[in-house]
C-alpha cells in the first residue's frame, strides 16, 4: 500500500502476499540487464533482524556487489503496505553500480504484518488492498486510510526500524549476513524510500513533524532521495518542516503522481522548494504515476524514463557518498539544460 496514492500496492507485493520468503539466505541476484553497473551482485534474500526493546523482527533484504570490498550504504524505506520485495530492479541496479542496498519490512506490510499494528486500521488496509482490484476503494475507505496514514505509529516505528538497521550495520550480533557486513562502509550512507518511505526519509533528513514523534532519528546519513514523498499539511507536516533539510537531497515525482486526499505532483515536490538550497534537486518523470518509478530496465514502456531517472539517482549517490565532483557537476550541467517538456526534467537550487 503506497502513502498517498489509491492504487496502494505494487503488484509485485501482491502476488508475493500468498507465500513469504521461507528462510534467509544468500544467492545471487538476477542482473540488471541494459543498467548493469560493473559490478556482479549478490543478494541476502531475508534476514531476521531481532530489535529486543520492541520484541520485533524487522525482515530485510540486501542486495551488494560480490566481490569482496567496502561499499556505500543505502537504505531503501519501501511504500505503506510494502515489503522487502518492493523497488528490487532499483536496487539491485544501484548494487551493480557498488553499492550494498539494504530493504527492510516495516509495521505496515501487509506481507510480513506486525501484530502491534491497530486491529481497525489493519482492516482498512485491507479494504482498501480489497478495493483495488474492483477498481478502487470507495470514498468512506479512502478517507479512513488517509486516516491511517496519519496515525504516528506507524512512522515511530519506521523510524525505530531504520536505527536498529544501522545499529545492525555495526553489531554482528543483530542478524545481518556475514558478507553485507564485510561489504557495508558505514561512514558513507544515505537513504532513500517510496511514498510512506518517501515520508520516512524525510524526517530522517530533518523534516519536523509537529507534533513529534518519540523516536530518535536515525543519523549518520550523507544524503536523501525521496521518491512520492509529501508536501505540507498533512502527516504533521507543515510548511517549516522541510527548513532541517539541510544536507544533499533529491525529490522526485511523475506528473500523474497524484495523492490519496488529492494532491497534485507539486505538492510532492513542496519539500524541495521549502527546504534551504544548496545541493537539492528535484526529479518530475513524464507520465509516472504512483507505482512507476522500479521499472524493470529494458522495459517497453517505462524502461528509458526509469533509466534516465535511475541515472541521475546514481550521479546524486556518487557525488553524495563517494564525493565525487564529476558527478555533482554533471547533474548541475543537466539540470541547467533540463526543461519541463523533457521525459525527465531536473532541477536544482
Amino acid at each position: 500500500m503506497a502513502s498517498a496514492d489509491a492504487a496502494v500496492l505494487a503488484r509485485r507485493d501482491l502476488l508475493a502476499l500468498a507465500a513469504a520468503l521461507p528462510f534467509a539466505g544468500r544467492a545471487f541476484a538476477d542482473a540488471p540487464g541494459l543498467e548493469a553497473g560493473p559490478f556482479e551482485i549478490a543478494a541476502a534474500e531475508r534476514m531476521n533482524l531481532i530489535d529486543p526493546d520492541r520484541a520485533r523482527t524487522i525482515a530485510t533484504r540486501a542486495f551488494y556487489p560480490a566481490k569482496p570490498g567496502r561499499y556505500p550504504v543505502i537504505v531503501f524505506s519501501h511504500g505503506f503496505g510494502g515489503s522487502l520485495n518492493t523497488f528490487n530492479n532499483t536496487g539491485k541496479v544501484w548494487a551493480s553500480h557498488g553499492y550494498v542496498v539494504l530493504h527492510p519490512s516495516h509495521s505496515d506490510s501487509m506481507l510480513l504484518p506486525d501484530p502491534k499494528v491497530p486491529g481497525a486500521e489493519a482492516e482498512v488496509m485491507r479494504r482498501v488492498l480489497a478495493g483495488r482490484g474492483a477498481g478502487g476503494a470507495d470514498r468512506e475507505t479512502m478517507a479512513a486510510f488517509v486516516k491511517v496514514l496519519d496515525d504516528p505509529f506507524f512512522i515511530d516505528s519506521r523510524l525505530r526500524d531504520v536505527g536498529f538497521l544501522l545499529h545492525a550495520l555495526k553489531d554482528p550480533k543483530a542478524g545481518l549476513d556475514p558478507a553485507v557486513l564485510a561489504r557495508a562502509d558505514t561512514a558513507r550512507m544515505g537513504m532513500s524510500g517510496h511514498s510512506f518511505g518517501g515520508y520516512t526519509t524525510l524526517v530522517a533528513a530533518g523534516s519536523a513533524l509537529s507534533p513529534p514523534v518519540p523516536a530518535p532519528i536515525p543519523s549518520g546519513f550523507s544524503g536523501f532521495i525521496c521518491m512520492s514523498g509529501q508536501g505540507p499539511g498533512r502527516m504533521a507536516l507543515n510548511e517549516p518542516s522541510f527548513k532541517g533539510i539541510v544536507k544533499p537531497f533529491m525529490a522526485t515525482t511523475g506528473t500523474r503522481d497524484f495523492g490519496a486526499a488529492g494532491e497534485t505532483p507539486p505538492w510532492r515536490l513542496r519539500c524541495f522548494d521549502l527546504c534551504p538550497p544548496g545541493r537539492k534537486y528535484a526529479v518530475v518523470v513524464q507520465g509516472f504515476r504512483h507505482m512507476d518509478f522500479d521499472p524493470p530496465p529494458g522495459d517497453a514502456e517505462m524502461g528509458a524514463r526509469g533509466a534516465a531517472l535511475r541515472k541521475l539517482h546514481l550521479q546524486f549517490w556518487e557525488s553524495t557518498l563517494r564525493s565525487d565532483k564529476g558527478a555533482e557537476a554533471a547533474l548541475a550541467s543537466e539540470a541547467q539544460s533540463s526543461k519541463e517538456t523533457d521525459p525527465v526534467w531536473l532541477r536544482t537550487r
